[in-house]
């Protein structure tokens, strides 16, 4: 609840008021006028005692007839602090049109009133009084056949008219960057303006519709009601407009580089974190539409294939497409080896060597035909360490683009044989000389050199 504005509201511009009953003393109407002075810090104070039949009222007097189904809006609190329903049924409110009333009055404590608390720390509230027909004053007052004793002070009274209904609702929504219509179809009898803020004394429109500017954040806009020109409802019916701003969709990088186990590979490319409510369309490297879906399925040939895919809330769609290049490759085939075995002897290494038709491929070294460890990275020859038993090594190739690995790995066995007594390599027999002075030359058990 604010007490600050600034635009002119349709309010009373005079006041009659009296007193009466029996054996009453002390009733009063002070500073009428205060209940009409467009300052929410003053007020009229219509004070009533304990008797019979005493009343204190005052009736305001609009300058236009307000119609069926308009209401009168009070605001007041009762100057004790406290808005009590008990004590408020000893005031009510009277429409009149020139000296007839309008419907019944009504008990202030009355639920058709709607009576509402603004300022809980000075306890205003507000009551809204539908009119039953057409009406040009209203009569508040203090009092009744058994008065007991109630002070109402009269911050302000208003008129609401009709409220314009706003085609479209009034929340609506433009995409980023674009400007919007609204329109406000107006009552019966009533004409309607647009402002930027509640409060605002300069119309954006004086028609029923507005165009606003390019929007890029959301924003709120005010309409306003009048019966005659020169001053306007209690309250303007506000219209948000929301900003749809679909956001860019970045694509997954698995499935955008594949290895092919032929001429063409089945692909699948997918939104990260898809956002609900947003629809994702992907389209060919000329443009051409494909599907919609947070993922798409595409076979795709050796080389790169270029995609692109945007993202939509409704009408609203992203200004740009994210591209998604895939990236094919051709599985390399199986290395070709030298020799599929390799014999050595005991205590030896050997060097096993891989090639490939295609030389753009690189060599991986494995001790196992599927996973193991990898022994060597990136070269045509493995060396292995000293061997004392059969052996087997794995080479597979791995492509320059992609990294693309051959079906299964190439087997190279290394076969270990001992080295027996008297082999070829082994010296079989020794002798033994001394030439020359020599002494204390001598050589004992010679024939353990070549003993094996």
């Amino acid at each position: 609840f604010s007490s600050s504005f600034s635009q002119n509201f349709c309010r009373p511009d005079s006041q009659t008021n009296s007193t009466g009953g029996l054996l009453c003393v002390g009733m009063s109407v002070t500073t009428p006028d205060s209940a009409f002075d467009g300052n929410m810090s003053t007020f009229a104070s219509i004070s009533n005692v304990l008797g019979l039949v005493c009343f204190a009222e005052e009736t305001l007097h609009f300058n236009q007839t307000a119609k069926a189904g308009d209401q009168i809006v009070v605001y007041f609190n009762t100057g004790n602090g406290v808005l009590d329903a008990e004590l408020l049924s000893n005031g009510t409110i009277q429409a009149k049109n020139g000296a007839a009333n309008v419907g019944p009055a009504v008990a202030l404590n009355n639920g058709i009133l709607n009576l509402q608390i603004l300022d809980p720390v000075n306890n205003i509230g507000v009551i809204k009084y539908t009119l039953p027909g057409d009406a040009n004053s209203v009569k508040i007052q203090s009092g009744g056949i058994l008065s007991v004793l109630l002070s109402l002070r009269i911050y302000e009274v208003r008129l609401q008219f009709a409220s314009p209904t706003i085609v479209g609702g009034n929340t609506q929504s433009v995409c980023s960057g674009q400007s919007i219509t609204l329109t406000a179809t107006a009552a019966s009898g009533t004409t309607v303006a647009w402002y930027d803020s509640p409060t605002s004394t300069t119309a954006l429109s004086n028609v029923s519709t507005f165009t606003t500017p390019a929007l890029t954040n959301a924003t709120t806009y005010y309409v306003s009601s009048s019966r005659n020109a020169g001053c306007e409802s209690d309250a303007r019916v506000p219209v948000t407009v929301n900003i749809t701003n679909p956001v860019l969709p970045t694509i997954d990088v698995a499935g955008t580089v594949i290895c092919s186990t032929g001429p063409t590979q089945s692909t699948t490319l997918s939104v990260i974190n898809p956002i609900p409510g947003t629809i994702y369309s992907w389209y060919s490297a000329i443009g051409a539409f494909i599907a919609s879906g947070n993922t798409l399925t595409r076979i795709v040939p050796i080389g790169v294939s270029n995609f692109s895919v945007e993202a939509a809330i409704g009408a609203c769609k992203t200004p740009t497409r994210t591209p998604v290049s895939v990236t094919s490759t051709l599985i390399p085939t199986v290395p070709t080896v030298l020799t599929q075995s390799v014999t050595i002897l005991s205590g030896q290494n050997a060097t096993l060597s891989a090639s490939s038709t295609d030389p753009s491929v690189t060599f991986d070294w494995y001790d196992a035909a599927t996973g193991g460890t990898k022994l060597l990275s990136n070269s045509p020859t493995y060396t292995t360490p000293i061997l004392m038993a059969n052996k087997t090594y794995y080479v597979e190739a791995v492509s320059a683009t992609g990294g693309c690995v051959s079906a299964t790995r190439a087997a190279i066995n290394v076969t270990v044989v001992t080295n027996p007594l008297g082999g070829c390599l082994d010296a079989n027999s020794q002798q033994t000389t001394q030439n020359g002075l020599c002494l204390l030359c001598s050589s004992t058990n010679p024939n353990n050199s070549v003993d094996g």
